[in-house]
């Protein structure tokens, strides 16, 4: 190796190293880094974000620029209230998840034992966002059954997305996490999702399933990844659909079973919202 690649590798290992402390150390590194972080998570490229700038999310003075988004390091200087709450409106993630606190990335919205509320709160998002393509989705690891064989072990969760225009012609995916710490092993979990389903196809919302590996879904439920990463990371499809409505001649009487567990949880008066 040559004297300039050696003193090239070296300063390469010296710059990461101070990132690494500063990752550690500057709260306004770290929360210029989960903003960085949060864009390009979901598909928007650091040299884009200043494009999709809300003019109420500049701020006055000093002037936000292109480079400005190139390193956490360069932005740190330039945050602002206005520029994080915009951001966490824009990508729908939790405004004190950019504040470096101790909060999962986006918004959990989980009616476990209470499955029916999910109806309304399904209701209230088509109202809102009349335009979009939306979907729930339900994740599990990878390779963890779940029908009569028996039901693998890890977390279960229910995704909700909404898709719509974003930058020059690709999609732009907002998320939700419905499920709060839901494990496959426990029955009633697996009702409370099945339940999920349901509702959501009564309201003509796109139902599918994705296999993760666990050890993703692990760090996604410790708040850890955000939904997006977590998706990239998606292997193998899978059908919970087929849970409501099975296809002929493929029922079984662990599924009626199941289904009939699903019903009395929907029967169950509705929770406060």
């Amino acid at each position: 190796m040559s004297v300039v690649g050696e003193v090239t590798g070296v300063l390469g290992q010296l710059t990461k190293a101070w990132d690494w402390y500063q990752e550690r150390n500057d709260p306004a590194y770290r929360c210029a880094n989960r903003l960085i972080r949060a864009f390009e998570a979901h598909g928007i490229k650091r040299q884009q974000v200043i494009r999709l700038l809300a003019p109420q999310a500049l701020p006055a003075k000093p002037e936000l620029t292109m480079a400005d988004f190139s390193k956490p390091g360069k932005l740190k200087a330039k945050l602002s209230p206005q520029l994080l709450d915009w951001a966490a409106e824009y990508l729908n993630v939790q405004r004190a998840w950019f504040d470096d606190v101790d909060v999962r990335p986006h918004v959990v919205v989980d009616h476990y034992k209470y499955p029916a509320n999910y109806r309304e709160w399904f209701e209230s998002r088509k109202a809102q966002a009349p335009h979009v393509s939306r979907a729930l989705s339900v994740w599990k690891g990878a390779g963890q059954r779940l029908d009569e064989g028996g039901c693998g072990e890890g977390p279960l969760c229910l995704v909700y997305e909404e898709t719509s225009d974003g930058l020059d012609g690709k999609e732009l995916s907002r998320y939700w996490l419905l499920s709060d710490e839901w494990s496959l092993h426990h029955a009633p979990c697996i009702e409370n999702m099945v339940a999920a389903v349901a509702v959501a196809q009564s309201l003509g919302i796109l139902v599918t399933g994705r296999e993760i590996p666990r050890a993703t879904l692990v760090r996604l439920e410790a708040g850890n990844l955000l939904l997006p990463e977590a998706a990239a990371l998606g292997r193998a499809p899978w059908y919970p659909e087929d849970l409501v409505k099975p296809l002929p001649g493929r029922d079984s009487a662990w599924r009626q079973a199941l289904w009939q567990g699903a019903q009395g949880w929907l029967a169950r008066e509705a929770r406060g919202l």
